[in-house]
């Protein structure tokens, strides 16, 4: 049974329709002439954004697995690592959706017509729990009714009302549960075909070959899913600048990967390193910036993939350091923070 109040309800409905589902605002106006858009620029760019932050944060743990992706299944296994409930990776709705464990075929089409029908539903639900609280309220007239000094005959009326209004509520109750389940079965419907819409347009965003695999393109091309396509979201993208792009964490891979791809032999990787990021005199790029204030973990990460078994590939090289590197300066103990200190490069 579900005991909440009309304010409640309303906001159960609002919030999980508009920010899970994509549906409309109960409470929005009347829409404005002409053809309504899917996805509004505010809230594309606002996903663009994030996706961009996001994608340089996870780029050595996620883009290595782009080239491999054959099929739309592939794309979920490739941003596998955001399913992590120790972070905040999954909890945009993008993700969720590309992370979901189920999924269905579906276009912008038929998600928009299934929105629509779950829009309409809610707007029967709502009818449907006000007429079981008027039930309700109605029952518990009655029954104050009865502790009233009333006649024998006045008694059984009341009685007769308490039975008639019971089982009307019963079956306002009962009509209520079954708008629940259907609207549960409808979300959960509508949920696994954005989870299958938007990996097969990340599936074809990463075969079509007509951008580059940075974290800027893939996040133009996916910020609204799952509501328009990859190119319409990334042709509309496209014409605005993004504030998050090329942060701290990007420029990190990017020079740990120079570093790697610049260097002639394996085994003076940690010297060539070294020697590189004290080559490199600017202090305004904030990769190299930060690696030389980090020396000691990348030291260490250099090092320990080197020896790591089965030899790890030199295609793969920087992608492992990365990642072993943001292990390393996320859990630092106490004696890595004294060394920290003694192991920095100082141009």
């Amino acid at each position: 049974m579900y005991n909440l109040s009309g304010n409640m309800l309303e906001d159960h409905l609002d919030n999980e329709a508009s920010e899970i589902l994509g549906l409309p605002s109960m409470r929005d106006s009347k829409p404005g002439r002409g053809r309504p858009i899917a996805i509004d620029d505010g809230k594309l760019l606002g996903a663009r954004e994030h996706l961009v932050g996001l994608f340089e944060q996870t780029w050595a743990d996620v883009s290595e697995h782009f080239p491999r992706i054959r099929k739309p299944k592939d794309v979920r296994d490739a941003v596998c690592v955001w399913d992590n409930p120790n972070q905040s990776t999954g909890d945009h709705y993008i993700a969720k959706c590309l992370l979901r464990p189920s999924s269905i075929p579906a276009t912008k089409k038929s998600l928009s017509a299934t929105r629509i029908e779950l829009g309409k539903l809610s707007e029967v639900l709502r009818h449907a729990y006000d007429t079981q609280q008027n039930c309700q309220r109605d029952l518990d007239t009655a029954q104050r009714a009865l502790g009233d000094r009333l006649s024998e005959d006045d008694k059984a009326k009341v009685l007769d009302q308490i039975s008639r209004r019971g089982q009307k509520l019963s079956q306002a109750k009962t009509e209520y549960e079954i708008l629940r389940n259907k609207e549960g079965e409808l979300q959960e419907r509508l949920l696994d075909g954005q989870a299958g819409f938007a990996r097969a347009e990340f599936f074809r965003f990463c075969r079509s070959k007509r951008y580059r695999l940075t974290p800027l393109n893939l996040a133009n091309a996916l910020a609204g899913l799952p509501y328009i396509g990859w190119r319409q979201s990334a042709a509309r993208c496209k014409k605005h600048p993004s504030t998050q792009e090329n942060g701290q964490s990007i420029q990190i891979f990017q020079a740990i990967e120079q570093i790697v791809r610049s260097c002639v032999r394996r085994s003076d990787l940690i010297k060539h390193a070294e020697t590189w990021l004290s080559d490199r005199k600017t202090k305004k790029s904030l990769g190299p910036s930060e690696l030389r204030k980090k020396w000691y973990y990348l030291r260490w990460s250099i090092k320990t993939v080197l020896e790591t078994e089965p030899r790890v590939s030199s295609r793969g090289l920087p992608f492992a350091i990365t990642r072993e590197y943001w292990k390393r300066t996320s859990r630092p103990s106490n004696v890595d923070a004294l060394f920290e200190e003694d192991e920095r490069i100082v141009l």
